[in-house]
């Protein structure tokens, strides 16, 4: 036998080796040598030009590789993908998940009580967030989604610039009386109907132009092009359908703040929005205090909101910033006697030391104060929630049939696998 006899069957027996020890006998008709069938037990494992990688984790050739590297890539353009389209929507709000659904309800209030699963900002929202809003669908400024005060407040934080039809709008330079950047404090002088526009713009996947503006009007509220009456109710049927952004109501917001993330109990809450039972500190200087909060107005001296990222020891048992002092919160709730009026939470930077008592749990009865809807005033601002759509019972048992289908025929798959290697 010669030496080029020798030297092929030298290879055929270090694939042979590789192979076998894959466990299972590759269809002949497919193998780039078929000389030979796997019969027995695998000789011991070669290395060099013939030893197959596993493919499992790497880039390499063959059809498993192939198929591995193609999926690797659309995951990796999907990634991309999105990536590119949260910097595109302008607005990304960092949500805190709510949990415990179906928590009792406060045994000194009744509020708290949420039998669903939602989202909630964890931090009040910018003046930059703002901004994006306004470039997206503010160039003639409709229905007053942009307060002149804005600009001349000096909490305020946001310019406006150009003609009716073509504004534009830009975070102020330098920072608020209290020393926030202008771009991180919370936006100011925004009313109820301003804020429920935001949430649609939102809902609607954040629009420009003529399409952004139609997109405001609908959405978790009905406005119907409405700046002041009575406050439009969320549409609820609309909201379990396809998921929203809301102001949060009562519920929602008392639950986010004052309830104890770790128990469902009608006593498992606490009194402040800063996880505790005790007062918060009135203080400004030291933004790593805890249990401390951003009210008082002159008795501090506190001239102004700080950064919505401020005082990140002091936060609500399920991780939200400022849920008191800093911007008094606008909620969904309306007054009972009044319908043009909502529900305002959290106190701002000017409520006094003697009011922040209004915002306590017990001692306020966790109501609040009201403010009217068409109300912009520099201690106001708010938080956005998040509330996913609700699926119908159908629906639920017909992902269920697919899934099971699908588990069913890829057990189908493998069986018949499995026949075809015992009958080799």
């Amino acid at each position: 036998m010669n030496a080029a006899v020798e030297t092929y069957r030298d290879e055929m027996e270090a694939t042979y080796a590789v192979d076998c020890s894959r466990g299972h006998e590759p269809i002949k008709s497919r193998h780039r040598h078929p000389e030979y069938r796997r019969t027995g037990g695998a000789p011991t494992r070669v290395s060099g030009m013939h030893c197959r990688r596993s493919k499992r984790w790497t880039w390499g050739s063959g059809r498993g590789a192939r198929m591995l590297n193609m999926r690797a890539f659309a995951g990796a353009v999907a990634f991309a993908v999105a990536s590119v389209a949260s910097t595109v929507l302008g607005v990304t709000i960092d949500m805190a998940p709510i949990g415990n659904p179906g928590n009792a309800p406060y045994i000194f209030n009744g509020f708290g009580n949420v039998p669903y699963t939602y989202d909630i900002g964890k931090y009040e929202t910018s003046n930059q967030q703002y901004v994006d809003f306004l470039n997206a669908v503010g160039q003639s400024n409709p229905n007053g989604i942009y307060s002149a005060s804005m600009g001349s407040n000096t909490n305020g934080g946001i310019v406006q610039s150009g003609a009716p039809g073509s504004y534009t709008y830009s975070v102020k330079t330098g920072a608020n009386p209290q020393g926030a950047a202008y771009a991180n404090a919370p936006v100011m002088l925004v009313n109820w109907y301003s804020a429920a526009r935001f949430v649609n713009w939102l809902t609607n996947g954040q629009q420009t132009g003529a399409a952004g503006v139609n997109s405001l009007e609908t959405g978790a509220y009905n406005l119907s092009n409405a700046t002041s009456g009575p406050l439009p109710t969320r549409d609820t049927a609309f909201v379990a359908t396809n998921g929203a952004y809301v102001l949060p109501n009562m519920d929602e917001w008392f639950k986010a703040a004052f309830h104890n993330a770790a128990g469902l109990a009608a006593t498992d809450y606490n009194l402040w929005g800063t996880g505790t039972s005790t007062q918060p500190t009135a203080n400004v200087s030291n933004p790593l205090l805890a249990n401390v909060a951003n009210y008082g107005r002159t008795v501090t001296p506190t001239l102004g909101p700080l950064d919505v990222g401020s005082y990140a020891n002091s936060l609500s048992s399920y991780g939200l910033y400022a849920t008191m002092g800093n911007a008094a919160e606008i909620t969904e709730t309306r007054n009972p006697s009044s319908d043009t009026m909502y529900q305002a939470m959290s106190g701002s930077w000017s409520t006094n030391t003697g009011n922040i008592l209004a915002f306590n749990a017990i001692l306020g009865g966790g109501a609040g104060t009201f403010v009217n809807g068409t109300a912009a005033t520099a201690q106001i601002g708010f938080r956005v929630a998040q509330v996913a759509a609700v699926p119908e019972p159908g629906t639920v048992a017909l992902a269920g049939a697919g899934a099971m289908g699908l588990a069913g025929l890829e057990w189908n798959r493998r069986r018949k696998i499995k026949a075809r290697r015992q009958a080799a």
